[in-house]
């Protein structure tokens, strides 16, 4: 797998295991108070600029922002931010906490700090959803509120494509080196203790690290990705199921029996309801 393919599919586990919360959801027209200096801030924040001007400090970068951006201010970062005085800033904004495990998200990609909106009336009408649904009591509120910030993050994660990598520091280089090894080796063996060898770790406080950074334990984390390349597999191939099976590194009979158990649908019936024609030896493979 090139480095390009690899990384590709690093970003798309960590988006896969993301949790996020919405906190606040508000459009504010700032005063002059709005004003910090040097500020730890401890959420997420999204600012879309509706009108007026100002200024905002991140990573030793001065901003300033214009109607039609959309800004991703990272928690974890010193910011600092003030209006224009004589055209005061008017803006959709919302904190949120989007985690993998128990880090930021942003900790793990390395995101430009805004992008020119391609589809602004769609994204205002998202933020007038937000605004509504954070007040809303009803029992679907939350799931909708989570599916609309999946839907603005996606759009600027897209958005950003060219500038998207992931982040080069010291809370994801470790996690990196594993997960680029299990995507290498996911038809041969892997055991904690040669990924806790990876990154120097006793095999114990390794578990304990893997799950804090993915929320999963690796071994978990090792079948849901072999479960994923087998379903590739099964829709886009015509290779045998005992050949899926190898390509993963799992024994036949096992492999039928959890991929029933996480889809619902055994190798053969998924691949059938994929549009993939069966091999008549498969199904008699596939009987317990």
């Amino acid at each position: 797998m090139d480095q390009d393919k690899l990384q590709l599919q690093l970003m798309r586990s960590y988006l896969d295991n993301t949790q996020i919360t919405l906190q606040m959801a508000h459009y504010t027209k700032v005063g002059t108070n709005w004003r910090v200096s040097n500020m730890m801030t401890d959420v997420n924040r999204l600012y879309y600029i509706r009108e007026g001007g100002g200024w905002i400090h991140i990573r030793g970068k001065d901003y300033y922002p214009e109607p039609g951006q959309l800004f991703l201010l990272p928690a974890g970062m010193r910011l600092s931010y003030a209006p224009e005085n004589d055209n005061p800033l008017g803006k959709y904004w919302c904190h949120f906490s989007a985690t993998v495990g128990d880090v930021n998200l942003f900790q793990m990609l390395d995101l430009p700090h805004w992008i020119t909106v391609k589809d602004e009336p769609l994204l205002e009408k998202q933020f007038q959803q937000l605004l509504e649904l954070h007040t809303d009591s009803s029992v679907t509120a939350p799931l909708r509120i989570k599916s609309i910030l999946f839907e603005i993050i996606s759009e600027y994660i897209e958005q950003s494509e060219t500038q998207l990598h992931l982040a080069a520091t010291s809370s994801t280089s470790k996690i990196n080196i594993v997960l680029s090894y299990i995507e290498r080796h996911l038809a041969e063996p892997i055991t904690v203790e040669e990924l806790a060898k990876l990154v120097h770790f006793h095999p114990n406080y390794f578990m304990h690290y893997f799950k804090s950074m993915m929320g999963l334990s690796p071994i978990v984390y090792i079948n849901k990705k072999r479960l994923e390349k087998a379903r590739r597999m099964l829709a886009t191939t015509d290779l045998s199921i005992s050949a899926v099976a190898d390509k993963i590194g799992m024994e036949l009979y096992y492999f039928s029996r959890i991929f029933k158990k996480q889809s619902g649908l055994s190798p053969s019936e998924y691949r059938k309801a994929s549009g993939k024609a069966i091999f008549p030896e498969e199904e008699v493979l596939e009987q317990p």
